[in-house]
């Protein structure tokens, strides 16, 4: 028979147990502590003591969906405080595979200034073997009113195109014939200095470079582009412009390149800082880069694109509205659900006023604000919430604001 000369408290029989239950009583002390001197108004600002919450899965003890941190941001020469919502507790996944507990914030106010989804693309990307002189791509389909079935987009080149070159429409409507006597312009891949500008006019002189889809003004055809990504931008966001800005630490003009062949720089990409310029290292860091997942356009065969992002925009389904894609795209948060007072998803097409988002440098002004899902029925359009609470869809060159989102661990 053995004896015990220790205290089972103090033996190590329950060592694990013990240790569990010190933490936890001293964490509810903590908590009381805090309540009870009011001390969560410092807390909202302590971004490591937060994630440290976020990660040990205890954020919830102390604030509720719906709460609100805030930290420093800057664009520009201007400071501002944005508050951060807290909208959900989630396991989530990073590119290594392991798995990390944190919680989704989100910014209650949008940006302070615009920036397009995605700016309109190029009508075709050149293999530099086109040479000089007269060229024409044909119009296989009605697009609008100014997409015209059996006409031909007519160019004369003065100069070979080089090898990766860009020829750029100049109108951004459906309504505008593109064989009517606008501007095209040759850039060099991504670049803003024209390399060669001329006149369109409806013709079928030299050489045919290629002919829209026939299938669908939506779809691509070899080199030639989709008439709405060429009119609207393209609205997959692991390609967007938006996406890259959200994501950078770079200042204004080092944020964007082309993701695709077609892909042409936003004018804000030359005068609008990346959105973590604005914050400090400190605060960075514990914004995790997480597997986030989006459903491409039908005419993109309904890819489901893998991103890892430390910055993105909630999705439909994580916004508790009905998803095109079902069970894709992240669970709902439980802050949109409360917010929403529903039990089912919120249809879309509908106004929902508590969906609305006001400026952070003009509170009382309500805003258009992106999401990041793409609707699938077009190749341009991307579902954003309407100034007036509407829960619709818009075209990507649409320079709205957003409200950004992150996942706070330590």
């Amino acid at each position: 028979m053995s004896i015990v000369t220790n205290p089972i408290i103090l033996d190590g029989t329950f060592r694990e147990e013990m240790d569990a239950l010190r933490h936890l009583i001293s964490h509810q002390n903590a908590a009381i502590d805090l309540l009870a001197s009011d001390k969560r108004a410092s807390l909202s600002s302590d971004i490591a003591t937060i994630a440290a919450l976020c990660k040990n899965g205890e954020i919830l003890e102390l604030l509720d969906y719906g709460d609100q941190i805030s930290m420093a941001w800057k664009e520009g020469e201007t400071e501002y405080t944005p508050a951060w919502n807290l909208c959900h507790e989630s396991d989530e996944e990073l590119e290594d595979g392991e798995t990390v507990h944190g919680a989704f914030f989100e910014w209650d106010k949008t940006t302070p200034t615009g920036c397009p989804f995605d700016e309109c693309e190029a009508l075709y990307y050149f293999d530099g073997t086109e040479g000089a002189g007269e060229h024409y791509i044909a119009i296989s389909m009605n697009y609008g009113n100014g997409w015209i079935a059996g006409q031909n987009i007519q160019f004369n080149f003065v100069n070979p195109p080089a090898e990766g070159d860009q020829l750029v429409l100049s109108h951004n409507n459906y309504d505008v014939n593109p064989t009517g006597g606008i501007t095209w312009t040759i850039y060099a891949k991504g670049s803003t200095e024209a390399k060669e500008t001329g006149v369109t006019s409806n013709g079928n002189a030299g050489t045919k470079l290629g002919e829209t889809s026939s299938t669908s003004p939506q779809a691509t055809n070899g080199r030639v582009n989709a008439p709405a990504r060429v009119d609207y931008g393209y609205n997959r966001w692991s390609q967007s412009a938006l996406r890259q800005r959200l994501n950078s630490e770079a200042a204004a003009g080092g944020w964007w390149t082309p993701q695709n062949e077609w892909d042409r720089p936003p004018a804000a990409a030359a005068t609008l800082d990346g959105f973590l310029h604005g914050y400090s290292d400190d605060v960075i860091r514990h914004f995790k880069p997480i597997k986030v997942v989006t459903v491409t356009n039908n005419f993109d065969e309904n890819v489901e694109d893998i991103t890892y992002d430390r910055v993105f925009l909630a999705s439909l389904e994580q916004m508790y509205a009905v998803p095109q894609f079902p069970g894709v795209e992240g669970n709902y948060w439980e802050y949109y659900k409360r917010l929403l007072g529903r039990t089912t998803p919120a249809p879309t097409g509908k106004t929902y006023t508590r969906l609305i988002k006001y400026a952070l440098n003009a509170p009382t002004s309500a805003q258009y604000c992106f999401r990041r899902s793409a609707h699938r029925a077009g190749a341009s359009n991307v579902w954003h919430v309407g100034a007036s609470g509407l829960l619709n869809s818009g075209n990507a060159r649409g320079a709205h604001r957003c409200a950004p989102s992150v996942f706070l661990s330590e």
